[in-house]
């Protein structure tokens, strides 16, 4: 019986995502018109799922360490401007890199996560706005686990060489928690 509520529960959340990415190719959703509990998003439904898939890399690179997957996210040009940090902003491959590599997700163990019901996503052609916050949940597997960070992340993605990048990007402070408070601009 359980198998089956959980079955019956995944069909249905593949039926929301379908509809709503009908809903997206249809017309779009204009993000004024959306309630600050979903996220809010317009474009093509294409473009605005790679961009999720975009930000969905960008928190496993974090999750897992990976600093390749976190390079190949961010154009070789890409620009990171970080509030409150005097060495900011951190441009280009080599610069970004070393910033990636010194930051608390790759010198600590964390697990990263999204509210997705945050996310602003707007499509401008090859060009489009992102802005998503992430909680960083410390020594995720232990007892003792605690959210180690809260931060966002906003500004300019951009599709190179058919590949969605970071372009020109701020990131700082995502505190305190809030449903419907956005960080940036």
């Amino acid at each position: 019986m359980k198998k089956q509520i959980t079955k019956t529960i995944s069909v249905l959340r593949l039926f929301v995502m379908l509809s709503i990415g009908a809903g997206l190719a249809i017309g779009g959703l204009v993000a004024s018109a959306v309630s600050p509990l979903e996220a809010q998003v317009s474009g093509p439904s294409a473009k605005v799922g790679e961009i999720y898939a975009l930000q969905a890399a960008f928190h496993r690179a974090k999750t897992t360490q990976d600093i390749n997957l976190m390079m190949s996210l961010w154009d070789v040009n890409g620009t990171l401007n970080v509030q409150g940090d005097p060495n900011s902003p951190y441009v280009g491959f080599d610069r970004l890199k070393s910033f990636w590599q010194g930051s608390g997700s790759f010198t600590h163990r964390r697990f990263s996560l999204v509210p997705s019901f945050k996310t602003q996503i707007d499509v401008q052609g090859d060009q489009a706005w992102l802005y998503f916050e992430c909680h960083d949940v410390g020594d995720f597997d232990l007892p003792t686990r605690s959210i180690a960070a809260d931060t966002f992340l906003a500004g300019t993605v951009r599709k190179v060489n058919g590949t969605w990048v970071f372009g020109d990007m701020t990131a700082g402070r995502a505190f305190p928690l809030s449903i419907d408070h956005y960080y940036f601009p």
